[in-house]
Formats: structure tokens, sequence, C-alpha cells
């Protein structure tokens, strides 16, 4: 079975479609086509404020205004720029368009059928928080091998979107060139092969012989292997630890009343919360949401009765 022939990978509005109807509305626009949007216009802006400029051995290279503030600089970072831990992985190569039509392509691929998976806002997190793992891992490697880079690219969030796919469905078939057949694991193995032994030979002190960021691409796919291992929910965590902090807000601000409480009604809240397991899944509820649809079914059963 090909990758979208899967049921959730089906347009909402394909039967409309087949049976020569209009569709009612346009779906919204999906999380991986805002990112690919926004990353493409970070491109447009390294372009607009890029400049030649004259090397002395009589070579010229590209330098971008953009690309200087948002790239993982190793010195601007240890001075407190921590935002470029996250912004890297928006800027792209000036040097041709494969570099970013490559991340892009892959992730549009992979990053669809993640997406559905998870929800829309928790793909968000997980595409973010994996750049600024990969970012960290880069950094740090650099670091310990003497060979601190600046680095530039989607590739660390891409690998992880990719590696995240993988462990969903490691037998998937994919076309490689868009002929050979290849599991999706073996390709996974092909990929940290390509990537670990570059990395390896920065260890050893040797010059890998190219300028690919590969600790960024294993630092993605460790990302990828820990959400899949251990069950991340960032928009749970996110939520609860945002809930927590709201709760204790309220509980300083609260005028104590020993008199009887009235019953809260939770029905609007309700409301959300159906909407929002449509919208990402029951596994992205809070605790506190879960209470409150505990105490309405409650409520229910006691009406009934």
């Amino acid at each position: 079975m090909g990758i979208y022939n899967r049921d959730y990978l089906r347009d909402d509005g394909s039967d409309e479609a087949w049976r020569g109807e209009r569709p009612t509305a346009r779906p919204p626009m999906s999380m991986v086509t805002k990112i690919i949007i926004a990353t493409v216009i970070v491109f447009v802006a390294q372009l607009l404020t890029s400049r030649q400029v004259r090397l002395g051995n009589g070579e010229s290279a590209t330098f971008s205004t953009v690309e200087q503030w948002l790239a993982l600089d190793p010195g601007q970072l240890m001075q407190g720029q921590v935002w470029r831990l996250l912004t890297y992985a928006f800027c792209h190569s000036l040097n041709g368009i494969f570099h970013l039509l490559f991340n892009m392509m892959v992730l549009f691929t992979f990053g669809r059928v993640i997406c559905q998976l998870t929800g829309e806002r928790e793909f968000l997190w997980f595409y973010l928080v994996a750049a600024v793992f990969a970012g960290i891992v880069t950094f740090v490697f650099g670091q310990l091998v003497g060979r601190p880079a600046f680095v530039i690219g989607a590739s660390g969030a891409v690998t992880a979107a990719f590696m995240l796919f993988v462990m969903h469905y490691p037998r998937q078939k994919l076309l490689v060139f868009g002929i050979v057949p290849v599991e999706a694991r073996w390709l996974l193995a092909v990929y940290l092969v390509l990537d670990a032994g570059p990395a390896l030979l920065e260890v050893l002190g040797k010059d890998p012989g190219t300028q690919i960021a590969h600790s960024a691409h294993l630092g993605g796919f460790l990302f990828g292997f820990l959400y899949f291992r251990w069950n991340m929910r960032i928009t749970r965590w996110w939520d609860g630890f945002a809930g927590r902090m709201q709760s204790r807000n309220r509980d300083n601000l609260k005028v104590y009343n020993p008199g009887t409480q009235p019953r809260v009604d939770h029905s609007g809240r309700v409301d959300e919360i159906l909407e929002k397991i449509s919208r990402e899944g029951e596994a992205s509820l809070t605790s506190a949401e879960r209470r409150i649809l505990a105490d309405a079914s409650r409520r229910m059963r006691e009406n009934r009765q």
C-alpha cells in the first residue's frame, strides 16, 4: 500500500470531487504547508538581503544580513543569542535552490503523515523542538571535536520527522528516485551510515571532506527516536504547565467562601474539549480537561436517574 493510499491521508473532499460537486468549504491550510511557506519566506528574505563580497584570493562569497542574524553561529550563541538554536532551521544555502527544495520535499512527504497522527498543533511543537534539539547536538558536538560550525538548514527537524515516520511504518515501501522500492527502515539505515561515517571522522580528528552538518542529522534522528520511544506529547506537557500556572494565579487571587459552593457549569468547556479531541486526538487532553469530562459525564448520569 502506498503512503497516500491510507485512509487518513485522503483529502476530505475527495468524494465530492469525483461526483463533480463543488466542495462546501476549502479545507484549512495544514501546519506542514505553513512551515514550508514560512521557510520559503525566510529564504526570499535571505536573497533580498544578500550581497556578493570579493575575497582576497580572487574568489567571491555571498553574505546575507538575514542569514547572519538567524544562522547557528557558535560564537554568537555563546554570547547569549539563543534564538539561533531555532531560527537556523528556517535558513538555507543561497548557492542554488537544491538545499531548500530537498528539505521541503522530505518535510512535505513525511510531515503530512506525522501531522495526521499527532495533530496540527502537536506537529508544530514537534518540528520546532526537534530543530532546537538538533541545534544543541550540533553545537555541543562541534565544541567537543574542536570544529565549531556555522550551520543553516531544516535538515535536523526534517530528519526527526523522517525517523518518526519510520518508527511508525518501518516496512512502508518508498520509491527511491521514483523508481526503486525500498522499505523505510532500510532507507533509514543507509542515511544513518552516511551521517555516522563523517561524524566519526570528525571525532577522530580527521576532515570528513564535506560541508554537511551530519551531527544535526544525527540529532534529528535521535529526537525522532526518543519522541516515539518515550511516547512524548509536547502540547500535553505545555498545557499541563500552563494550566498549573493559571491555577496558581487563580488560587492567589480567589476569596474563600465557607458557604456551599455552587456547582460549576462546564458545558461550554466540554464543547471545547470535544472539539479538541476531534482536532488533536484524545491523547492531547490534560488531566484537568479529563476531570471536566468525567464531571460532566457524572452529572449526565445523575440527571438521567
